[in-house]
C-alpha cells in the first residue's frame, strides 16, 4: 500500500493510463507456437482488414506481478493494455530490475504494453507465448499461451506455477484497447475481460446490505446531553452502494462489503447482536491501482424515520480534522475496518476516539457505514440488540 499526497495523485498520475481488456475473444484452443523461438511472438499480421503488422518485443517476467490477485480456480489469467508508463506502476513495485528496465525503455508516444498472466501445472510452465498479434481498428488482438517444457526429457517439478509477460507493440496507430485469447498450462482457453479487473465482485466475501426493509425503524436517535453535537455527514447527496471508484475520478473497481468475522464469510446477510464484531472490507477488484483517502474518513449511521442519522458525536464545538492524503490500493488488495457492536466499541481505535462517543445507546435497526474517503461507498447491516 503506497501513500501519495492528493497533489501527487491528481497531477502526477494519468487516470486514463490503463486501457482495460475489451472483450477477450476465445478461439477454443491454444494460441499458437512461437514463430521464431525467440521473443515469444510470431510477428505476423492478423485477420484481413487489420492495420499493417506491428513490431513486437516480449519480455518474460518470471512470475505473476499482480500477486497473483486472481483465483486460478475461477479464471485462466489476467491481461491488460498500458498506454502510459504510470499505468503499470503498481505491477512494477516488486518486479525484477530487468522488467522495470523493459517498461522504462518503452516509448509510449509510439508503443503500448500488453501484459498477460496465466498459470500451469509444473515448474516448466513458466513463460507466456504470444501469437497472431495484430492491430484491428484501434484494438490490439493476440493469442497468449503458457509455454511448457517442450521436451519430454526435461525434468519438471509438479507445482502450480504462475507466469507473466509484457509485450511491447509498436504500430502506425497506437491501439487503445486489447482483445486476446489466453490459454493456460492445461490447454484450457477462456475469455477474459480486463474491465472486470483481477477479481470477480460476485465472489467476494460478505454482502452490501440486507434485502428488503429493516424490521425496526426508530423514530429518531436523539441524545439527551445538552452539549452533544453529532459528527457531520461529510459526503454530499446519495451514496454508492457497494461499488464505486476512488479519489481523483479514477473510475470504478472498488468493492465494499459487510463481513461477519465469526461466520463463514458468505454472502448471506447476518443479523448482529450486542457485543458481536462486524467487519467492513474495501477491495480493489479492478486491474489498476486505485487511490482512497485515509481510513478514518467514514460515517456510521442509523436509519430512522427522519433519514440516515450519524450515531457518533462529541462535545459541542469539537473540530473534526482529517489529513488530506491519497493511499494507493493495489488490485486484489483489501483494506478493512472492524467494530464491536457496543457504544465504546464503535469508536475505539477509530478517528477522534478520544472525543467521539455514541449517544444515545444503540437501538435495534439498520446501520450503515459510508466511506467518504472514496466514491462515498456504503454498506449496511441489521443490529437486533
Amino acid at each position: 500500500m503506497t501513500r501519495l499526497t492528493r497533489r501527487a495523485i491528481l497531477y502526477g498520475l494519468g487516470a486514463g493510463s490503463l486501457a482495460a481488456l475489451a472483450g477477450c475473444a476465445s478461439d477454443g484452443g491454444p494460441g499458437g507456437d512461437d514463430g521464431d523461438g525467440g521473443d515469444g511472438t510470431d510477428g505476423t499480421d492478423g485477420d484481413g482488414g487489420s492495420d499493417a503488422a506491428p513490431e513486437t518485443e516480449a519480455h518474460q517476467v518470471g512470475g505473476a506481478l499482480s500477486g497473483p490477485a486472481w483465483n486460478r480456480e475461477e479464471r485462466r489469467g489476467f491481461c491488460a493494455l498500458f498506454t502510459e508508463e504510470s499505468g503499470a506502476a503498481w505491477l512494477l513495485r516488486d518486479a525484477p530490475a530487468e522488467t522495470r528496465a523493459f517498461v522504462e525503455a518503452t516509448d509510449f508516444d509510439e508503443s503500448v504494453l500488453a501484459y498477460v498472466e496465466s498459470v500451469g501445472p509444473t515448474t516448466c510452465h513458466n513463460a507466456i507465448s504470444f501469437a497472431d498479434v495484430a492491430v484491428e481498428d484501434g484494438t490490439l488482438v493476440a493469442s497468449a499461451s503458457v509455454r511448457g517444457p517442450g521436451d519430454d526429457d526435461v525434468a519438471c517439478g509438479e507445482a502450480i506455477t504462475f507466469s507473466g509477460a509484457f509485450l511491447r507493440v509498436t504500430a502506425e496507430a497506437r491501439p487503445d484497447a486489447i482483445r486476446a485469447s489466453v490459454t493456460d498450462g492445461w490447454g484450457e482457453t477462456s475469455e477474459l475481460n480486463g474491465a472486470d479487473g483481477v477479481l470477480d465482485p460476485e465472489r467476494l466475501d460478505g454482502y452490501v446490505r440486507p434485502d428488503g426493509d429493516p424490521e425496526t425503524v426508530p423514530a429518531g436517535f436523539d441524545c439527551e446531553a445538552a452539549d452533544f453535537e453529532r459528527h457531520p455527514a461529510v459526503y454530499e447527496g446519495g451514496v454508492s452502494w457497494g461499488s464505486g471508484g476512488g479519489v481523483g475520478g479514477d473510475g470504478r473497481g472498488l468493492e465494499l462489503r459487510v463481513v461477519d468475522p465469526d461466520g463463514d464469510g458468505g454472502s448471506e446477510a447476518a443479523a448482529f447482536e450486542r457485543g458481536d464484531r462486524v467487519r467492513v472490507e474495501l477491495t480493489n477488484a479492478s486491474g489498476h491501482e486505485a487511490y482512497v483517502g485515509n481510513q478514518g474518513k467514514y460515517n456510521l449511521e442509523l436509519r430512522t424515520e427522519a433519514g440516515w442519522t450519524e450515531i457518533r458525536g462529541a462535545e459541542e464545538g469539537t473540530t473534526f480534522d482529517y489529513t488530506d492524503e491519497a493511499i494507493g490500493v493495489r488490485p486484489g488488495e483489501t483494506l478493512s475496518w472492524e467494530f464491536e457492536l457496543t457504544e465504546s466499541g464503535l469508536v475505539e481505535g477509530g478517528p477522534h476516539a478520544d472525543a467521539l462517543r455514541v449517544c444515545p445507546d444503540l437501538v435495534p435497526g439498520r446501520y450503515r457505514f459510508v466511506f467518504w474517503g472514496a466514491d462515498d461507498l456504503a454498506v449496511a447491516f441489521d443490529y437486533v440488540g
